[in-house]
């Protein structure tokens, strides 16, 4: 019925200007009196003033009801109805307070698409009924001045009348002369042919009545049907405001709600960023203290690093020096040559009085005793061989001390028999070409006092280099000992 409707509206206000007889758009001025009449009719219908033709009833409606044509009137109520229903699940929907941001988001995009589709639908039935607007203003124009031609057609033929007629009493007052009568069968014919053609024009038909009252119907019935969908759609605009109105208090609402969370999630993001600035300035200056206290013990471990360093350096540097003394005392020590200078390089310490004995004097050497043993053997062996005078010593005695100096008798290298002084000698010389001085002063030890008393010399050169060299192995490892 929707579809249908609007081609009827479009052809009613179509047909009615095209079956208007000229006599109807004229509003009734050629009539039979004033066509056929005389100059009264004539000059009454030249006197009178041309009516405007009506404008068709379709156009008429068409205004009053502002250009909406059921159709669209029927789509917006779908989409309005559509909306609403959404609107209404949305409502009754138990909605999540965390989605309502979407909800209420999708409400008002289907709002937006709504609003956009009325629109569009507006636009295309304003444009379609400006096209059909124009269509009928052109149909009316083109009637209009069908009129107005037929009129002015009449006007002619009526001014065309009166003045035959003035030309006829003009003739019929004239007196008659003698030229032969003029023709008038010409004029007479022409008269008589407007005459026909005005009584053409009256007889002609007048619109309709039934047409007429049928379009008027169908004008009133799309009148009723727009009433009824402007009804509909102001229901529909009702319905979508109040709709619109809890969407935008819901909307406020919700952006009153947000904006209550969005300040305090501001004031605790403002107060959280306080806090950490608080934290990582405290941080900070805890960590300032602690690398000036890592600072002031760094420094101080290098201070006592540095001078740990520094007195390694100089113990180091003072063992080498003590060493390079050992070593110039070790050397003139086995040089034989004073010790004085090597002994002021050991430092301010007094040195081993073995050592000190030979600050000036020349220490004995184990060369220099090898080569004296020999001399002070020979005179321990004298002092050994040595007999008592033979006003002491008897016939005995002497023949013993001749005999042990002839034969000698030994166990090992023990002397049973014989000259014991020249074993113990042999066994100390053998000790001192193997360069072991305290194995050669052992067997003297073992000597007869003579041959003690002989050998007192060197045993005390050998004990004095023993001795110092016992000395100078103690600094040594005591210099050592330190350095480790």
């Amino acid at each position: 019925m929707s579809d249908q409707t609007p081609k009827d509206s479009n052809a009613a206000p179509g047909a009615a200007p095209q079956e208007r007889p000229p006599a109807e758009a004229t509003g009734g001025a050629a009539t039979p009196d004033t066509a056929s009449g005389g100059p009264q009719g004539a000059k009454a219908a030249e006197g009178a003033p041309a009516v405007p033709p009506p404008p068709p009833p379709g156009f008429l409606a068409a205004g009053r009801f502002g250009g909406i044509e059921p159709t669209a009137l029927a789509v917006l109520a779908v989409a309005g109805v559509v909306l609403v229903l959404a609107v209404i699940w949305l409502w009754r929907s138990p909605v999540p307070s965390s989605d309502a941001e979407n909800r209420v988001a999708a409400a008002a995009a289907a709002a937006e698409d709504v609003n956009r589709r009325v629109a569009a639908l507006e636009t295309a039935v304003g444009a379609r009924l400006e096209r059909m607007e124009t269509a009928l203003g052109e149909r009316l124009a083109g009637l209009g001045a069908a009129a107005e031609r037929a009129q002015g057609g009449l006007a002619a033929l009526e001014r065309r009348l009166d003045a035959l007629e003035r030309q006829a009493q003009d003739l019929q007052q004239r007196p008659p002369a003698e030229a032969p009568p003029p023709d008038l069968a010409p004029l007479e014919q022409r008269l008589a042919r407007l005459e026909a053609a005005v009584r053409g024009l009256e007889a002609r038909p007048a619109a309709d009545p039934a047409a007429l009252a049928g379009l008027r119907q169908a004008v009133e019935q799309l009148s009723g049907r727009a009433e009824r969908a402007l009804e509909r759609q102001e229901s529909l605009t009702a319905r979508l405001q109040a709709v619109e109105a809890e969407a935008a208090r819901r909307n406020e609402q919700l952006a009153r709600t947000l904006g209550e969370r969005l300040a305090a999630l501001e004031r605790t993001a403002i107060e959280r960023t306080m806090a950490a600035e608080r934290t990582a300035a405290e941080a900070r200056q805890a960590a300032e203290q602690r690398a000036a206290a890592l600072e002031r013990s760094l420094a101080e471990r290098l201070a006592a690093q540095a001078e740990a360093q520094a007195r390694r350096l100089a113990a180091i540097e003072g063992r080498a020096a003590r060493l390079a003394a050992l070593d110039a005392l070790r050397a003139r020590l086995d040089a034989g040559q004073p010790l004085g200078p090597a002994l002021r390089a050991l430092g301010p310490e007094p040195p081993p009085e073995p050592l000190a004995r030979f600050a000036d004097a020349a220490p004995p050497t184990e060369a220099a005793l090898r080569l004296s043993f020999e001399q002070h053997a020979r005179a321990a062996r004298e002092a050994s061989e040595a007999r008592p005078p033979e006003g002491e010593a008897g016939v005995l005695d002497s023949a013993l001390a001749r005999l042990s100096g002839l034969v000698t008798v030994r166990r090992g290298e023990t002397v049973v028999w014989g000259d014991a002084a020249a074993a113990e000698l042999e066994r100390s010389r053998r000790a001192l070409e193997a360069g072991d001085l305290e194995a050669a002063l052992a067997p003297l030890g073992r000597l007869p006092p003579a041959a003690q008393e002989a050998m007192r010399p060197w045993a005390e050169q050998a004990r004095a280099l023993i001795e110092a060299r016992a000395a100078l192995r103690r600094l040594a490892n005591a210099a050592t000992a330190s350095a480790g």
